[in-house]
């Protein structure tokens, strides 16, 4: 969405592999062509679009100090969990502390896991969120009205866009269109390594809020419930999501 919102180039979004558009910064392995590290994206030619899962406090110190932009997407942590992990284990990347979901959301309540602790995470960007510098998103909200999410993420970066354009960036965005697209669906990562496509697993789910019902335990589910909480306190208010949330148009 933010590359076509920035470039308007349908083609290319829909030809040229997203990790090559929107690399991501802190991965650095040989193996696999698309993952180059900052030392390539230090190369790239401005205006750059990268992307991270990285705190606040570990981004490269002129991001920290103002330069650039940031769009911050927040989601329903139980969301955010089984979506990591149905990713992680379709990619067969699994550390072995993670082979179960029971394994991966204990160490994501606990605060162990990738990109963890998430209430920390997430409030790193929240507290900045009235910064020029940072949109902060829900994802819950951008699934609702992808063409105010269009609207809004133009308007941040100075974009003057048509009612058109925003049409067009919607309906490209539509969890269809990119489940079809093999620019983003990483279909591409199976001339690397060993994908399990083979099962009818996928890298694009469902694509709505509220999935984490299938997967995760009830208690499991409370003690998430109380990472939501706590972040509540500083304003953050995050959606429950205790069934999936219908959508206003198609290109959800």
């Amino acid at each position: 969405m933010t590359y076509l919102i920035q470039t308007l180039d349908f083609e290319t979004a829909k030809s040229v592999k997203l990790d090559d558009r929107f690399p991501i910064i802190e991965f650095k392995d040989d193996r696999y062509p698309c993952y180059r590290g900052i030392k390539y994206i230090e190369q790239m030619e401005s205006p750059r679009m990268i992307k991270t899962h990285l705190h606040h406090f570990l981004l490269p110190e002129q991001l920290q100090k103002g330069k650039g932009r940031i769009i911050y997407i927040a989601r329903n942590p139980k969301d955010a969990l089984t979506s990591y992990f149905r990713m992680m284990e379709l990619a067969n990347e699994l550390a072995e502390d993670e082979k179960t979901l029971d394994l991966l959301a204990d160490g994501f309540i606990k605060g162990t896991g990738y990109a963890c602790p998430w209430t920390r995470h997430v409030l790193e960007y929240w507290e900045r969120q009235n910064a020029s510098q940072v949109l902060f998103l829900k994802y819950e909200e951008v699934v609702r009205d992808k063409l105010a999410a269009v609207r809004r993420i133009a308007d941040f970066l100075g974009r003057k866009l048509t009612e058109d354009d925003i049409s067009r960036i919607a309906d490209h965005c539509s969890v269809a269109n990119m489940r079809d697209n093999p620019a983003v669906n990483n279909s591409y990562w199976v001339e690397f390594k060993k994908m399990n496509f083979e099962n009818g697993a996928r890298f694009i789910n469902e694509g709505v809020p509220g999935t984490w019902q299938k997967f995760l335990k009830p208690e499991q589910s409370s003690k998430i419930d109380e990472m939501i909480r706590e972040v509540a306190k500083s304003g953050l208010i995050l959606e429950h999501t205790s069934e999936p949330i219908p959508s206003s148009t198609e290109t959800t």
